[in-house]
């Protein structure tokens, strides 16, 4: 991990939002979280430039709200940094010209037989770095909702997959108002969280409501999402 790296141009300087932090931040994000090679995850297919993701998955990662995540999209999208395709729980981020300024263009100020060399035995970093990304290709995407609860990210994803299975797939949009009604449900608390998911998955219900020892009204209607 420590010998991967991306280039950064001085030019960003001139950008438009270099003065807004978060845009940035994210900005940064993306390019980092950009496959270097095509693949797929779930059966969606992406390109080099392009990571699948969710809106609460990059608030995570970020540490920034979902609002401020859906704002810095915006910004990027505005002046054709990024494209965001939606996909049934998930997006697809493409970072624009992404092979232009990421692509292996180096430059080498050694002799002529030192060029040649590196040009015919891929540095130390090289290799590391494609052994890594292989590795992490390999891998299965973990924690897509929760990165840092894996029981509370296991049960959303139970619920997700409920969802599915009673015919009423949750849009992006869905997934988030889920999950900020799970906070006020639950009141902050993870292990509250994963027994009001639990409660829902268990008996096949659409809505996510109260646990019952706590109330027999406030049902939450959800019949919309």
């Amino acid at each position: 991990m420590a010998d991967a790296f991306i280039k950064i141009y001085k030019k960003m300087l001139e950008w438009e939002w270099y003065d807004d932090t978060n845009t940035v931040r994210l900005f940064l994000h993306c390019l980092i979280k950009a496959n270097w090679k095509s693949g797929s995850w779930h059966g969606i297919k992406y390109e080099p430039g392009q990571f699948i993701t969710s809106l609460p998955t990059l608030a995570a990662e970020t540490h920034l709200s979902i609002q401020q995540v859906r704002t810095a999209l915006a910004h990027l999208k505005s002046t054709g940094e990024i494209t965001d395709e939606q996909q049934a729980n998930c997006r697809v981020i493409t970072v624009n010209s992404w092979c232009v300024y990421q692509g292996d263009n180096r430059r080498s100020n050694r002799s002529v037989t030192d060029h040649q060399q590196a040009t015919n035995r891929p540095s130390t970093v090289d290799k590391e770095y494609k052994e890594y990304k292989e590795k992490e290709e390999g891998k299965e995407i973990k924690n897509l909702y929760y990165p840092n609860d894996d029981l509370l990210d296991k049960a959303f994803s139970d619920y997700v997959e409920m969802r599915k299975k009673i015919k009423k797939p949750m849009s992006d949009r869905a997934v988030e108002l889920a999950m900020e009604k799970l906070i006020k449900l639950s009141g902050g608390n993870n292990d509250t969280a994963i027994e009001i998911l639990n409660q829902s998955v268990m008996n096949s219900w659409q809505g996510l409501f109260e646990l019952k020892q706590q109330s027999r009204s406030g049902a939450i209607d959800w019949s919309s999402v």
